[in-house]
């Protein structure tokens, strides 16, 4: 089910924003909601039984696959981000502690860190898993929309597969 290697997704988007460990975590789910997307209601697999052979429609996907990655790896990190801000570090045993950012001795005043204000889709997705599932869907509609598969079927086309499909390996 891999669509895309690590080299692939680092050679568009840089190895800073994401470590080859967890490029394994995150592309696995991104992979998954791509499989999703283009699974119509008899329940094939598009992209596993007839991935596109053409150039054009092979690289769509393939740059689909990376952007969901970087999406879920943006994720990931705000969420990181929120924990730090919140005064949370997370540790083998999860998240632990808040950071003191001052104390003052007169009338006993704590302040904990807090996050910075300005909210990026990803940060709204970060809070709502509406929005968050409305970023996958348009990204995958828009890397996608006229892309066929090796029998010429579109694969955001959901209705019964027009093939007939024999096990699970690429026609």
């Amino acid at each position: 089910m891999s669509y895309i290697t690590y080299d692939y997704y680092v050679a568009l988007y840089g190895s800073e924003s994401l470590t080859n460990e967890r490029f394994n975590v995150v592309s696995w789910d991104a992979f998954r909601k791509l499989d999703t997307h283009t699974t119509g209601i008899d329940g094939v697999r598009k992209l596993k039984v007839a991935f596109p052979v053409d150039e054009y429609d092979a690289e769509a996907v393939k740059r689909c696959c990376a952007k969901l990655v970087h999406i879920a790896a943006q994720i990931a990190a705000a969420e990181n981000s929120v924990n730090n801000s919140r005064g949370y570090t997370e540790t083998a045993n999860g998240l632990q502690g808040k950071v003191i950012s001052s104390i003052s001795a007169g009338n006993e005043s704590v302040s904990f860190s807090t996050g910075n204000s300005s909210a990026t889709i990803i940060d709204k997705a970060l809070s709502d898993e509406a929005v968050q599932k409305k970023l996958y869907s348009d990204t995958i509609r828009e890397y996608l929309s006229g892309v066929k598969d090796a029998n010429g079927v579109n694969l955001l086309y959901m209705g019964r597969y027009p093939f007939v499909v024999r096990g699970n390996s690429h026609v």
